[in-house]
């Protein structure tokens, strides 16, 4: 940037020097030429003061004209100097406030359906729309993970690039206006700006797409393109699940799919920007396990979004995590997530696939507890191991799974317990247990129980939104905005219950568990 600078202030000192000379006067227009009048000689004393004073007359006019052509030029002068200071002021203030754009065009109709080009210009709206949304939702979570987790050297942008249809030319519209009012001489010099400060971002083309001559399948292909040529572009198709084609119209089904594509395209775009900003003294070794906290941290944004856009996210979770292992294979939390993913996904699958999905889960498990050292995470993969033996519907892997969670509460007091996730995996461990039958005694008074400390002691209140829709939880509360309200109720009466421990932690809770379990 310094170097920049400094080209910029030559440009504009030489910009300056070259108007000036440009526009200064001649030496030789300088000089007065005297040139005798010649005088006719009068006899009458009267002719003569005549001429005395048309003399006198003209002298003073030509005095005059040259003060006024003197005060003229000192005043173009000034104005001059003030619009090229203006200028300079200008341009030096477009240049720091520059910031990167989002290009994103309007839909093109590849689908050979031409009831579609009517709707082009609502459908690239909306989807502009829905991106600012999507994009504030992943930027804050990519704030959260930063300070939980890191990389600390990256520093997300405070203003989101707004999406438009156009770039932002102002600058080189400003170049080439002084380009047209410099000597020709000038012009390489002026035209360098430029090059050494172009426009910079990020340029989106939406292409709508179609399978079959009836439409079966419908899709949405996007073409990310960096505007400098840093990165290399992005070409991806978000189809529709099999499972989600229906009779609905054309559009409307475009709206649907609206949705999952512009999630994924609002987590490609920050991915994008988050890899751009890996600082360059990170080398070797460094930058891989930099950029595995990268991949990790949307494989798992990619997981959370499958829950509500289809199983494709599952599909991008598992690419993420992988890549992250391979970058960085000594840390334990690309395991831990991906046996999360296979886990998660298994639930959604046959008999047959979901036990396959369950056991690579547990291989991931095991790989995650082996790189893990600390000893209160391990604790909460080993309750994950447990949830996917439930769900394999192994016999040997379910004793095995009540086992390790028999193992795990031994001397331990579940009321000084803090950690609220690791109650929270608890309480979904227990559900499931009490939803397969798999034979735990008082498995639903325990979940509910668990479920009741870790959202208690979750004063920040990152798990009360997700507790209500996690399919893990179903059926042990049967109205959860009844028991959000008093959870809240008994926190208003007793704001320190959240750090409360024994005695005085149990005679609070157990107010709200008799509700729990008499609503």
């Amino acid at each position: 940037m310094k170097v920049r600078l400094l080209l910029v202030f030559c440009v504009l000192f030489v910009f300056s020097y070259g108007l000036s000379a440009y526009r200064r006067p001649s030496i030789y227009s300088q000089q007065i030429i005297a040139i005798p009048t010649p005088t006719a000689t009068l006899t009458p004393s009267q002719s003569d003061k005549t001429s005395i004073s048309l003399t006198k007359l003209t002298d003073d006019l030509e005095v005059a004209e040259k003060n006024v052509t003197r005060i003229s030029m000192i005043l173009v002068k000034v104005v001059a100097a003030l619009l090229s200071l203006l200028i300079v002021y200008r341009l030096i203030f477009m240049i720091f406030r520059r910031s990167s754009q989002l290009i994103v065009d309007n839909f093109i109709n590849a689908s050979d359906a031409e009831e579609m080009n009517n709707v082009l210009p609502g459908l690239s709206q909306l989807a502009r729309e829905r991106l600012v949304g999507e994009m504030k939702g992943v930027r804050q979570r990519v704030k959260e993970h930063i300070i939980n987790q890191g990389p600390e050297s990256y520093h997300p942008p405070d203003k989101l690039p707004l999406p438009q249809t156009t770039p932002d030319q102002r600058l080189g519209e400003l170049v080439t206006s002084l380009s047209e009012f410099t000597p020709e001489q000038m012009h390489p010099a002026v035209n360098i700006l430029k090059v050494i400060f172009p426009t910079y971002g990020t340029k989106v083309t939406s292409i709508l797409q179609s399978q079959g001559k009836e439409y079966d399948r419908l899709g949405i292909t996007f073409e990310i393109t960096n505007i400098e040529g840093r990165l290399s572009s992005k070409l991806y198709t978000v189809w529709e699940s099999v499972e989600a084609v229906s009779e609905q119209a054309l559009k409307d089904r475009y709206r649907k799919l609206l949705g999952s594509a512009i999630r994924w395209l609002a987590l490609e775009l920050s991915r994008r920007e988050m890899v751009a900003a890996v600082p360059w003294y990170h080398l070797g070794r460094k930058r891989d396990r930099y950029q595995a906290k990268i991949y990790n941290f949307f494989g798992a944004l990619n997981l959370a979004s499958a829950a509500t856009q289809g199983k494709l996210f599952y599909e991008l979770a598992i690419e993420d995590l992988q890549q992250a292992i391979f970058l960085y294979p000594e840390w334990f939390q690309p395991y831990e997530n991906l046996a999360d993913t296979y886990s998660s996904f298994g639930r959604e699958t046959s008999d047959k696939e979901c036990l396959n999905w369950q056991r690579q889960a547990i291989l991931e498990y095991d790989r995650a507890l082996n790189a893990c050292e600390d000893e209160s995470v391990k604790r909460r993969i080993i309750i994950g191991k447990a949830m996917a033996g439930l769900m394999t519907g192994d016999v040997n892997l379910i004793q095995e799974a009540i086992a390790e969670i028999d193992k795990l509460k031994k001397n331990w007091d579940e009321t000084s317990e803090l950690n609220t996730r690791f109650l929270y995996n608890l309480a979904a461990w227990y559900a499931i247990a009490h939803r397969i039958n798999a034979g735990v005694k008082t498995a639903l008074s325990l979940a509910r129980r668990y479920l009741v400390y870790a959202l208690v002691r979750d004063y920040q209140r990152t798990l009360w939104e997700w507790a209500g829709k996690d399919p893990d939880l179903q059926g042990i509360c049967e109205d959860y905005a009844e028991l959000k309200f008093i959870m809240l109720k008994k926190l208003n009466e007793v704001p320190e219950l959240p750090s409360l421990i024994g005695k005085n932690f149990t005679k609070h809770t157990e107010d709200i568990l008799w509700v729990m379990g008499n609503g």
